[in-house]
């Protein structure tokens, strides 16, 4: 070869060999590196000078470098011509830097002393990579590997539990082949039918089903219905009777979608249902009542609004129930419509409000006078829903109960005719004697008509409240102080007190409140239970007659006489009709006062022993 082809190669060959873009370095049999291109020094960091000052076993990483080192002797021995390796090297900052490395054997021309080309491959990324997912393989192996030991012992754990819910459930359960006959069932069989699992097992359930259930289901078909289905039959017990179960089935399926196998799961509901037979009869006959019923009923809920109404409610008080329902209850008379919401407020907070007397309003806005029944309405978790209502018509009684209090007030007048009699004979006979010493020509004339004046006003007030008994009253309520009705009432018995020497003691609190009442109902109270008292002391005696507050909201009056006192087995005997214990008595005093007081939302009460005097005790609210 001449010496410019030489050099031509040379140039060449260095040209290569400093521009190659991967890293190339000529190695000495001895390891020193004789030559390195930038690429290679980029690679590990070191400059060609430096590593010309290293062998290339400083820079291989100590579990390459044996490897290397053998295939090394093998290509110097001459068993390969070359040799390739993945090999790391250490960087001169300290890390690992992956590489393929192929060496190959050269001669110098001249010299003909052998050295290594060796050409580096930086696989560092490629390397990271590999183990990267080699790392995921791992650990998505390990994965699996967990997941199926840990699904193997969930299926065990599954396969446990279905044993103890099969041995140990209350309902049956059961497996059956899609033709319904039965594989499998669960030992409650032998408690709920009488069955041992063998006499069950390879048989069909349905040819124990009740004839008449049998044949309802013969136009149904269990596999046409969704792969969940429900339904309730009667299914002869061992002993020859029936026992009604609730049996709910799952279809299995296969890929193809078949059913494999059908899963029921069968409960005894023989006592709810026999419960929701009683209930069913039950609600029937609670609807025939309320829809036979009398008296008008209605029910409301929270709102106050119609939920259902009977056809009584209809008759008294001329709503159709289509006119009126989910509306208002259109029955209450707009002044007593804060009492009405007070007793429905009464009633939603869990009480009851019975026999309440009351009017209410029809549809062509004339009064009916009610007895009302007011009941509260409870869900199943004992909430309160509404309000359940009754009305009875009692215009008929208020009209008999009138014609008592009448015909009572008539009876009094006669009885006190002969006390106002004297008491009137007293005055005018004063006024006769003056006009006769007027008539003789007297001249203190002016005197005799201030006497005679007083006696004629004291004759009209006798009168006045005479006539108050006589003749029937309009029921009128208003605020009145009861000291001027005790006092109205006291001067028209004070003859009939003197003439049986009874002395009449009125002891008031001072500030006494005033009460809402019907004065003439009030004072007829009082005449019976003070002419009650002076007829009792045949001997005279002292009446008391107490007025208190209590409470701050009611007023307490109390008629305390020293008579002979009422027996034990009598006083219980007190308020019912023509029974009484005096010789032309007719019994219905007491009656009436009791109804007149309990008509003003009041309480009477009697205490009393033989020979020890009596105490009738009145209260009255205050608050109405």
């Amino acid at each position: 070869m001449s010496i410019d082809q030489r050099l031509i190669n040379e140039s060449l060959f260095i040209q290569a060999f400093k521009y190659a873009p991967i890293g190339m370095v000529l190695v000495s049999l001895n390891g020193r590196c004789l030559k390195a291109n930038p690429a290679i020094c980029t690679l590990l960091g070191y400059s060609e000078l430096e590593l010309s000052s290293l062998t290339f076993q400083e820079i291989s990483h100590p579990e390459d470098l044996i490897h290397d080192l053998q295939l090394m002797t093998e290509l110097l021995t001459g068993k390969r011509d070359s040799y390739q390796m993945e090999k790391r090297y250490m960087h001169k900052d300290g890390h690992i830097v992956w590489c393929l490395l192929a060496v190959s054997l050269a001669q110098d021309e001249e010299s003909h002393y052998p050295f290594f080309v060796s050409q580096i491959i930086n696989i560092s990324d490629q390397k990271q990579a590999e183990n990267e997912l080699r790392e995921k393989e791992c650990l998505l192996f390990e994965k699996e590997v967990h997941y199926r030991v840990n699904m193997m012992n969930h299926l065990e754990q599954i396969n446990e539990q279905y044993r103890m819910i099969s041995d140990h459930a209350l309902d049956i359960i059961s497996i059956a082949s899609p033709e319904g006959v039965t594989r499998h069932i669960s030992p409650a069989v032998r408690s709920l039918l009488g069955y041992e699992m063998d006499e069950i097992v390879g048989n069909k359930m349905m040819d124990l089903w009740h004839p008449d259930d049998l044949l309802a289901w013969g136009k149904r078909c269990l596999l046409d219905n969704p792969d969940i289905d429900m339904f309730i039959c009667r299914i002869r017990h061992k002993e020859g009777h029936y026992v009604w179960f609730e049996t709910t089935v799952k279809m299995i399926r296969n890929e193809e979608g078949d059913v494999e196998k059908i899963v029921a799961v069968g409960r005894d509901i023989t006592k709810r249902k026999q419960a929701e037979d009683e209930l069913c009869a039950t609600k029937e006959r609670l609807e025939s009542f309320i829809k036979n019923n009398g008296d008008a009923i209605w029910v409301i809920d929270r709102d106050e609004k119609v939920v259902e109404t009977n056809a009584a409610f209809d008759k008294l008080f001329q709503w159709k129930s289509e006119e009126i329902i989910h509306q208002l209850l259109p029955i209450t008379p707009p002044n007593l419509a804060q009492q009405t919401r007070e007793l429905h407020d009464q009633v939603l907070s869990g009480q009851s409000v019975i026999g309440f007397e009351t009017v209410r309003l029809r549809k062509d806005g004339s009064l009916v006078d009610v007895s009302t029944t007011l009941s509260p309405i409870h869900d199943t978790t004992g909430h309160i829903i509404g309000i359940a209502g009754t009305c009875h018509d009692i215009t008929e009684k208020k009209q008999a109960e009138q014609l008592l209090i009448n015909s009572e007030k008539l009876s009094i007048a006669g009885q006190l005719a002969a006390g106002i009699a004297h008491e009137i004979r007293n005055p005018i006979t004063a006024i006769k004697g003056f006009i006769q010493l007027m008539k003789s020509g007297v001249s203190e004339k002016k005197l005799y008509y201030e006497i005679m004046s007083s006696e004629i006003e004291r004759i009209e007030m006798i009168l006045s409240e005479l006539l108050i008994l006589a003749k029937p009253q309009l029921i009128h309520s208003d605020r009145k102080d009861i000291r001027n009705i005790l006092s109205q009432v006291t001067t028209l018995l004070e003859s009939q007190a003197i003439l049986n020497n009874v002395e009449i003691i009125t002891e008031c609190e001072p500030d006494l409140p005033t009460i809402l009442c019907d004065q003439n109902q009030l004072k007829q109270v009082c005449i019976n239970f003070i002419k009650n008292g002076i007829e009792a002391m045949s001997l005279g005696g002292t009446l008391l007659i107490q007025v208190k507050t209590q409470n701050e909201s009611n007023l307490i009056l109390r008629f305390i006489d020293q008579g002979c006192g009422i027996p034990e087995h009598i006083l219980t005997k007190l308020g019912q009709p023509f029974y009484t214990t005096k010789e032309k008595g007719t019994g219905l005093g007491f009656m009436v006062s009791k109804k007149i007081i309990e008509s003003h939302n009041g309480t009477v009460s009697v205490f009393s022993k033989d020979t020890e005097g009596t105490t009738v005790e009145v209260c009255l609210p205050t608050n109405n």
